[in-house]
């Protein structure tokens, strides 16, 4: 939300009262205001690019203090499709504005704007931090380390409050009352379970369900988690979906996420079998999906590919969508494309969502917060995520960003970041059927050139400092989606080291490869995403902006 005008009349929250709604269904529309006395007239606009396709207004009466009031407006009957909302309130000379968005989707899985949560002891806490995450238009949340143990979800003496195995508080039902608030909000709930992994109390008593290295070690996760044989006929895999349909049914999850370590990619079994992970991924993730999808109502399930391995493997299982979390060696903007691009070749129908988190976050602090350069760095990798048209994870409760592979270590992030980095996830959600649309045709680099104040700007059709990344696709429908993100500044290529703030640029000129009926312009950071339009010249003079920008071309 943003807003400007006058101290008397202020608006200090507005958006949907859920991240999505169905395609012919109603949208619901919160606003929160400041500022009682004469009567208040409020025009409430959804939007589609730059267009409005649904209105409503009327007058509101203040009491004094904060007064809440809903609105309702018709979502269109097309699918998978974004759109945003302007709010207009006049009271004399008085005038605000807000903006925000929503998505119309039939499920979660195609949107999957990843969020986690982390925070189980205090039930207090429940509403504002799913309200927090709805604001980021998050629509599934994974719940992390929830359970007992990783061998057990429940405890087995019936305790619903206990300590984990990392030595925190959960409370079971500060869970379930999570998982109701996140329902209510639109935000699915998934609940993390480790694919291969159970501690040595569960072990000592199962040593046959291990695997073990060349020298008959167990396999294991610095003495903590044991790596656990996951073949079909053995005793694990039957324990670990057991869980999950457990977890669902006493819970009401939506389903579960599947989460694996990576390393190591081979064992030996207590047999003596040797045992490629590999190769039984896609069999357990089509078979958790089974068991859950008879469930009322069915569940889905994501499945962690760590580094991206082994994505050849179960790229066309059943999980709901391609979830990746990257790591070293991919340490380059150009890798986190290589990522998604290699995702969307290999399951060309799946959303994408990729895990890559900004440790510089916690490394680069002065006076106490996260530096300038950090800042900047977590915005220009949530910036090239999105406009490469995937969903970025890197989000905790209460706006803080994860740093790392143990969530609950999570950093706050200070005011003006937060709310930043939550405009650009907000600009996905407006934009979504533009930045990840299934089906497009990339357009060459070559149609395009970039010139300010009479100069050329080099152009790249990849991430890489010193350059513009232009990213340009042709849409199914006729329209032309072209992403700008600036790196002109940018010395090194590495997503997770500090970078030089961003700076406004203005006089841009872009010279489009091809008439159109008309071209608009949007940023995530001015006017809350809203498209201004540019007309319909081949050459195309740019509003002011920095980091990142789109452009939309309408059909001839």
């Amino acid at each position: 939300m943003t807003g400007h005008g006058s101290s008397a009349l202020r608006i200090v929250d507005f958006g949907p009262t859920r991240t999505w709604f169905r395609p012919g269904s109603e949208a619901r529309v919160s606003v929160a205001v400041v500022g009682a006395g004469r009567p208040v007239q409020a025009r409430l606009e959804m939007l589609d690019g730059g267009r409005v396709v649904a209105a409503t207004q009327r007058q509101l009466r203040l009491e004094p203090g904060r007064s809440v009031r809903q609105f309702r407006l018709p979502v269109p009957e097309l699918g998978r499709h974004g759109y945003g909302l302007r709010l207009q309130l006049e009271r004399g000379r008085q005038s605000v504005q807000a903006h925000s968005a929503f998505e119309a989707l039939d499920g979660w899985w195609e949107s999957p704007r990843h969020a986690a949560l982390t925070q189980f002891n205090r039930t207090s806490r429940i509403e504002p931090a799913v309200a927090r995450l709805r604001r980021w238009h998050v629509n599934v949340a994974q719940f992390y380390d929830w359970m007992y143990r990783h061998y057990c979800y429940l405890p087995p003496d019936g305790r619903t409050t206990f300590t984990d195995t990392l030595g925190r508080v959960v409370s079971h039902q500060v869970v379930r009352d999570l998982v109701q608030e996140c329902r209510r909000n639109g935000i699915a709930s998934l609940a993390y379970g480790s694919v291969y992994g159970a501690e040595a109390e569960y072990v000592e008593r199962h040593s046959d369900e291990l695997l073990y290295d060349a020298a008959g070690g167990p396999l294991s996760l610095g003495g903590t988690f044991f790596i656990t044989d996951l073949r079909p006929q053995m005793p694990w895999r039957r324990r670990l979906i057991g869980e999950y349909v457990r977890a669902c049914r006493r819970f009401d999850f939506d389903g579960v996420h599947m989460d694996q370590y990576g390393e190591p990619h081979v064992g030996v079994a207590a047999d003596g079998s040797r045992v490629e992970l590999a190769q039984l991924f896609s069999g357990l993730i089509n078979e958790a999906e089974e068991r859950l999808q008879v469930l009322s109502p069915p569940r889905r399930v994501l499945f962690n590919c760590v580094g991206g391995w082994p994505l050849e493997k179960v790229a066309d299982s059943a999980a709901a969508a391609t979830y990746i979390e990257i790591w070293p060696p991919d340490t380059t903007y150009l890798s986190v494309l290589g990522q998604i691009e290699k995702a969307r070749r290999l399951a060309p129908g799946k959303q994408i969502v990729l895990a890559a988190y900004p440790s510089v976050i916690a490394s680069s602090i002065e006076h106490g917060r996260p530096s300038a350069s950090a800042i900047e760095a977590m915005l220009l990798l949530t910036s090239v995520v999105i406009a490469a048209g995937a969903h970025h994870h890197a989000v905790t409760e209460h706006d803080r960003i994860i740093v790392g592979g143990y969530y609950p270590d999570a950093v706050s992030l200070p005011l003006g970041a937060a709310e930043a980095m939550r405009l650009a996830w907000q600009f996905s959600a407006r934009y979504v059927h533009l930045l990840s649309s299934p089906g497009y045709k990339p357009l060459p680099i070559e149609a395009f050139t970039l010139e300010a104040d009479g100069q050329s700007l080099p152009l790249s059709s990849e991430p890489r400092a010193g350059m513009v990344w232009l990213r340009a696709l042709a849409q199914g429908d006729g329209a032309i989606a072209v992403q700008l993100v600036d790196l002109l500044d940018q010395t090194a290529d590495t997503w997770d080291a500090p970078q030089r703030p961003a700076l406004m640029r203005r006089n841009w000129q872009l010279t489009a490869p091809r008439a159109t009926k008309e071209w608009l312009f949007a940023t995530p950071w001015d006017k809350g995403g809203l498209a201004q339009e540019l007309g319909s010249a081949p050459v195309l003079r740019l509003p002011a902006f920095k980091r990142w920008g789109m452009l939309i071309g309408q059909g001839a």
